[in-house]
Formats: C-alpha cells, structure tokens, sequence
C-alpha cells in the first residue's frame, strides 16, 4: 500500500498533481480544506477496512447526507489493459479479496467540495461573460466595417437615448447608399413610424378611468388636469373622482379641497369593494376617474390594486403613468407588469424635469403602448397636451442638443451580443 498526501490551491491543480505522479486512475481516502487550498490524501493498493480506518484517522466526519468520504475519481475514461492470471495462492495462506470498487458512470458528475464547485462555476460564468463581450466586440466592428453609415447612425441615436436594441431595428432599415443626412432623416422617420398615439382618448370618450403608475410620476396632478377639463368643457356636474391614494398623508383631504374648489364630487376607496360601491354612486356621471396609490411595481400591495382592478368587471379603462425622469430598465419594468392589465395608453409626465426622452421612449415602443398625453408642469388645467409622434422625436432630438447622452461604446456592442 503507498499512501501518499497532496498540497495544493485548489481542487483542480490537486487532481492535475495526482495524475502526474500516479496515472489516471487513483484511489481517493479524504479530501479537506486547509490554509491556503486543499489536501488531499490517495492510495494505490487498499483493503476496504484499511481505506475505512485511515479515511477516519484523516478526514473529519460528515453528516450521513454529505458525499462519500471515498470515491474513485477518474482524470480519464480509458479501458485497463488486460493482466495475465495470476499464480494460485498456496494452501496455507489466507485468500486475500481485491478491493471493491464503486461503479463510476461516465454520465455523472464528479464529486468535490461545494465550495470548490461554486468557485468553478464563478470562474466559468467570468469566462462566458469575457467570450460574450469579446464576440460582441468582434460583431459590432464587423458591422461598422461593412455598414460605416448604420454604425455611425447607432452611435448618435445613442445620444438620443435610444437603447441599443431598438437603434439596430431602426438602423437595419436605412439603405447603405445613402448620405449622412439622408440617412439621419430615415432614421428619425422610422422611429416616428415606431411610436404610436391616441388623440385626447379621455375628455373625448369619456368612461371609467384608472391612472396606475409608481410614487412620484404625477397621478394625482393628472387627474386633477383631466377632471378640470372635462368640467369646464361639460360641467362639473359631468364628471367624478374616486380617490384611493391611502399612503400618501394628505392625499384625500387635498383631492377633496380640489373638487370643492372646482364642484366636482370626490369619493374615497380604501379597497376594491368601496371602489365599487363609489363607482355605484357615480354611475350618472359620464368621467370618472380613480386616482390610485402609488407603489412599486415589484410591490404586492401594487399587484393586489392592479388585478382587484382588472377583477372588479366594472369597464375601467387604465392608464400607465410614466415619469419622463425614468431610466429605460425601470420603464421596461414597470410597462411589463401593467402589460397584464392591457392600458389603454400611457401617459408621460414631467417632460420639464427630464435631461432626454430616449429612455422612456425606447422603453414605450418596445411594449407597443400608444401615448396619449404629456405633461411638462404642475399648472392645472394647463400643462397637459396631446402628442404627435413627430412632436416627441423633435422633443428629444432638441434635449440631446442640449445634452446629449454620454458616448456608450459597451452598451452598443452589447446590441450584437445575440
């Protein structure tokens, strides 16, 4: 029996130690970690009860569920060359019975420790991240090489704000024959074909209408703007407002005090089933609109709202509220979980306080949901338009004049990485 102990600063380097010295195939009595990597402890010729003493004289003891103490562990799958029989024992001597061992199936997974396999893992994901960038590198300088025009239009509708996804889509449109400014107006073209609008959906048609969004995005302002405008057009006796915003301290009072101030009627629903009974009590009015809480889009108590809404089968109409300030992964997030409840629209709000409109504006194209008004101030009823999509694009190609968007080389290549 040689027994042999192994040093090294991982699982790997020790395995790669051990096929060296003592071939491909080895019997393992213990693994463990030590300072400064793992120890490991082999065997060449062993008895079952002699790998059973020494594996308890070196490695410490597992609980019953951890892996086997002992395991073969192959560094390659080859077939043993045959050995010639050998010569029978004499009589006098005691049969000696070969070790017994474990049946290894080359479709299951080595054993080693978890750290060491979580550290593997780790290391793998670096790599395909590394191959991922670098082939996405290779595809975006290839395309450049190939469609100088394209690239170059890329690069600006970066400055737009433009997400990378959605400028390639645009760009793949422009034919290569085509001078700079020609290009660009293609290009702006085609992003106003992408956008789509209502013209005044709510003061026109009227109806059950619910304005959902986060904290923050100007719900409660846009109601007021909607109900003042619906009341100086049609009476104040034409149209409602439920407020639910219970979370915001104040909210119901300042709606109240607004619809004294204008004569309109204002309830307030802490849930659904007092929403149903206002929208009873409202039921001769033809506008009315539900102010609704403010809340996170990964919030529960926001998905309760959104679905008790959708389950109330009473004909609401919802409005997606979008803040112009939002960054495009927040949009893109917040689009996706109303998506459920099928708006009827979006509107985009503090179009004043926003640096560009690319963001919101890829984020809303890509969820294919029409803008029917924006609003770029706190004036009530004033500052509240319908929009054009020539207008928006015209909006965000002055604001990147203004301030464009910083140079993103990475967050272009990333476009090619699929």
């Amino acid at each position: 029996m040689k027994v042999k102990r192994y040093f090294a600063a991982n699982m790997r380097s020790a395995l790669d130690m051990i096929k060296q010295d003592q071939g491909p195939d080895v019997l393992i009595l213990s693994n463990r970690k030590v300072d400064g990597g793992v120890e490991l402890i082999t065997a060449d010729q062993l008895t079952e009860q002699e790998a059973a003493r020494l594996a308890g004289q070196q490695a410490p003891k597992r609980r019953p569920d951890a892996a086997a103490s002992l395991a073969v562990v192959p560094t390659e799958i080859t077939a043993a060359p045959a050995k010639p029989a050998a010569a029978p024992a004499p009589a006098s001597a005691p049969a000696r019975r070969a070790p017994s061992m474990p049946a290894f199936d080359s479709q299951e997974m080595l054993w080693t420790d978890a750290t060491v396999v979580g550290q593997m893992r780790e290391e793998l994901n670096n790599l395909k991240g590394l191959l991922e960038s670098q082939l996405s590198g290779l595809a975006w300088s290839e395309f450049g090489s190939r469609h100088p025009l394209r690239a170059r239009l890329m690069r600006v509708l970066g400055q737009l704000g433009i997400c990378p996804a959605l400028a390639r889509q645009v760009v793949e449109s422009v034919p290569d024959e085509l001078d700079y400014r020609a290009g660009w107006h293609r290009a702006l073209a085609l992003l106003v074909m992408r956008i789509a609008t209502r013209d005044d959906p709510i003061l026109r048609q009227a109806g059950r209408v619910a304005l959902l969004g986060p904290t923050g995005v100007g719900k409660s302002t846009a109601v007021s703007k909607l109900a003042a405008r619906y009341a100086l057009k049609f009476g104040a006796e034409k149209v409602g407002i439920v407020s639910m915003d219970d979370r915001r301290l104040g909210a119901h009072q300042q709606m109240k005090a607004f619809g004294r101030l204008i004569g309109v009627a204002v309830h307030v629903a802490r849930d659904a089933s007092e929403l149903g009974h206002a929208l009873v009590e409202l039921k001769g009015r033809p506008l009315v609109l539900i102010d609704t809480p403010g809340a996170a889009p990964q919030d529960s108590r926001y998905q309760e709202l959104a679905h008790s809404l959708k389950d109330l089968n009473a004909g609401i109409d919802c409005y997606t509220v979008l803040s112009a300030t939002t960054d495009y992964l927040t949009a893109t997030k917040l689009l996706k979980v109303n998506a459920e409840l099928t708006p009827a629209g979006c509107l985009l709000t503090k179009l004043d306080e926003a640096a560009t409109l690319g963001p919101c504006l890829s984020a809303i194209i890509e969820a294919g949901l029409p803008i029917v008004y924006s609003s770029a101030g706190q004036r009530v009823p004033d500052d509240l338009d319908t929009v054009t999509a020539r207008s928006l694009i015209e909006r965000t190609v002055e604001m990147a004049k203004a301030s464009p968007a910083p140079r993103d080389a990475g967050s272009v290549e990333r476009a090619f990485s699929a």
